[in-house]
């Protein structure tokens, strides 16, 4: 550290705001709209609108009680993206409120970028086209139900 001075103001260069990579997407998954062309805001993992509080505070305590769920662990992206494309509508379909979503965690390397490419993707899923209507919200699972490997979803009514 002895030869390293510290930088002023002028000589400072400003870094473009990094945005957080999304590895989901390809030809062989569905990709569904975010929500930019105007009819439902996009389903964010973490964020609950549409929610009242109480309802959201029982949803990320995992209060709701999970009905059925998706074990994603050993497929691959195309084929998670239609089963949990198949496993939300069938799930709305048989009138069920809350379900859990196991992706499993990715790389659990401290030092590796990338997050599981599964864990990854499924924000998107979700907001695929015939899947975002029956989406009320997505949060990440307590540690009882899988932690950081699965997400409580909950489905409209």
């Amino acid at each position: 550290m002895a030869g390293v001075r510290r930088i002023t103001g002028a000589e400072r260069v400003a870094e473009p705001a990094r945005g957080r990579l999304s590895v989901g997407g390809g030809d062989d998954v569905p990709s569904g709209d975010r929500g930019s062309g105007g009819r439902q805001p996009g389903i964010r993992i973490g964020k609950v609108a549409g929610l009242n509080r109480r309802q959201a505070d029982r949803l990320r305590r995992g209060e709701l009680g999970v009905e059925d769920s998706l074990d994603l662990h050993g497929c691959t992206r195309s084929d998670a993206a239609h089963r949990v494309a198949g496993f939300i509508a069938r799930s709305a379909a048989r009138g069920l409120r809350c379900v859990l979503i196991v992706t499993g965690q990715g790389r659990v390397d401290p030092l590796a970028a990338a997050r599981g490419v599964l864990r990854g993707s499924l924000e998107g899923w979700l907001n695929a086209s015939g899947t975002r209507e029956k989406v009320l919200a997505c949060v990440p699972a307590r540690p009882s139900d899988g932690g950081d490997g699965a997400f409580y979803v909950l489905l409209r009514r």
